[in-house]
């Protein structure tokens, strides 16, 4: 099967993150919480989501190295490379920052993938030739379907649910914490997506 995987808050872990920079910059009070929610609901509240914009920009770019693989991604991507499944990667993410520093977002993800073996090494399961990063969510989709892919897994249920998803691809919502409403299968943590394969193929 050829297997998409999204990146952002799929792949890579940016749980404290925000609000570790947030507070460093001065620009949060400690008692904020701490998902990336929490620190958005607070700039908005202050109505100043100009500065949320800024951080995701510092966030996603030279802090990118505060990130870290969700618990058992790489081994399950490891683990289906080895089945023979091929795995992409595609993103929605902008090259550069709306607002500050000038930082190619793309070149950041990518070499935070290469650091952390999911490209560039001998038992790396992508290929970086299958690794896209796509300016919009419509161009994201478009990906999806140019690919042909049998599974995509994101975190964003209005990709999955996109008048444009390819219909033969099944979409499989990645939520931490399981989240209500959304019809479709749902994994909670990296290990569950073995018995979810299982289950399609069989």
């Amino acid at each position: 099967m050829i297997i998409g995987i999204d990146f952002d808050n799929t792949i890579a872990d940016y749980t404290g993150v925000f609000y570790r920079v947030g507070c460093a910059l001065g620009w949060l009070p400690e008692s904020v919480g701490q998902s990336k929610n929490e620190v958005k609901q607070y700039f908005i509240d202050q109505d100043n989501e100009a500065r949320w914009t800024e951080l995701q920009g510092i966030v996603y770019g030279k802090e990118i190295t505060q990130a870290r693989p969700y618990p058992g991604v790489l081994a399950a991507m490891q683990r289906l490379y080895a089945q023979g499944h091929r795995l992409t990667i595609v993103s929605h993410k902008t090259k550069y920052p709306i607002i500050g520093e000038r930082v190619d977002f793309h070149n950041a993800a990518t070499q935070w993938l290469l650091s952390h073996g999911f490209i560039g090494s001998a038992d790396a399961p992508v290929d970086p030739d299958l690794v896209f990063f796509n300016e919009t969510k419509v161009q994201k989709v478009a990906r999806i379907s140019q690919l042909k892919c049998d599974v995509f897994i994101d975190d964003l249920p209005d990709i999955l649910t996109h008048s444009d998803f390819p219909a033969q691809c099944h979409g499989v919502l990645f939520a931490p914490n399981a989240l209500q409403g959304f019809s479709g299968p749902q994994i909670n943590h990296w290990q569950a997506l073995d018995a979810w394969l299982c289950s399609l193929l069989n």
